[in-house]
């Protein structure tokens, strides 16, 4: 057997899911003739090259696709799911939504493009295009969307394990995100602590410290002789203790008559 390098292993894994997608939608049955019409133009018409997967699905059709003069269907809530089915099995791509959600369409038929492009916007998917060549590129973004056209093409399975994995990371971005706001916030607050540290120090090597009332004059000292504690913490070393209000209160004002010297 032969072994496959690493970059061909990291392909194979860059692609699982993709194939996973693919794999399920192959193996869907389709009853109706039309429907069974649908898929197999949605895999014929873009005009890319179809490979063993895509061979498999038409032999199901291959009944369906010989001596009928019947036209294929395109209604969104039948056969234009079929298309968009068969479309993906031959010329589209999913990534690892564990990196990006990304689904890319790449017909080589222009009408083939603008009938996907159509169906899209039937659907309301978010689309955007570019040319790449003989290739129209048609990219599905947003995360609703790549969900939303899991679903109309079938696969189930795979658009509950992309759901999944997008709630997974909201909830990591969520924590990020509080995370940094409490960093921000203690950062914050050890600025303001040390900002007030260098008024009162100030104010007190001053003769207006003689001038202050005797609270306040007990709570700058009491600050000084412990520059770590918070405020509910000064509050308690108090004589008598006071509360967090009461303490920032007084610090309050501390600063408030350092900064007008």
């Amino acid at each position: 057997m032969t072994s496959r390098s690493p970059r061909q292993q990291a392909e194979d894994k860059k692609e699982s899911f993709s194939k996973q997608v693919k794999a399920e939608t192959a193996a869907l049955p389709v009853k109706k003739a039309e429907d069974k019409r649908s898929l197999a133009s949605g895999i014929i018409m873009p005009g890319t090259a179809i490979g063993k997967l895509e061979q498999d699905v038409l032999m199901k059709c291959r009944d369906e696709l010989t001596g009928t003069d019947e036209r294929v269907s395109l209604d969104l809530n039948e056969g234009g799911r079929y298309f968009l089915r068969g479309c993906f099995l031959s010329c589209g791509y999913i990534t690892d939504p564990n990196k990006t959600y990304r689904i890319e369409l790449r017909p080589v038929d222009s009408d083939a493009a603008e009938v996907i492009t159509g169906l899209l916007s039937g659907f309301d998917i978010a689309y955007t295009e570019a040319d790449r060549g003989d290739v129209h590129a048609i990219y599905i973004r947003n995360g609703d969307s790549v969900s939303d056209f899991l679903g109309i093409i079938g696969a189930n399975t795979a658009r509950l394990q992309f759901e999944n994995i997008r709630i997974e990371h909201e909830v990591y971005s969520n924590i990020n995100r509080a995370v940094n706001c409490d960093s921000g916030n203690t950062g914050r607050q050890a600025e303001a602590a040390a900002r007030r540290g260098e008024l009162i120090d100030k104010l007190m090597a001053s003769p207006e410290a003689e001038k202050l009332p005797q609270s306040l004059y007990e709570a700058a000292v009491v600050h000084q002789q412990n520059p770590g504690a918070s405020i509910a913490e000064l509050g308690a070393m108090m004589n008598p203790p006071i509360g967090k209000s009461g303490m920032n209160h007084r610090l309050t004002r501390l600063v408030e008559i350092a900064e007008s010297m």
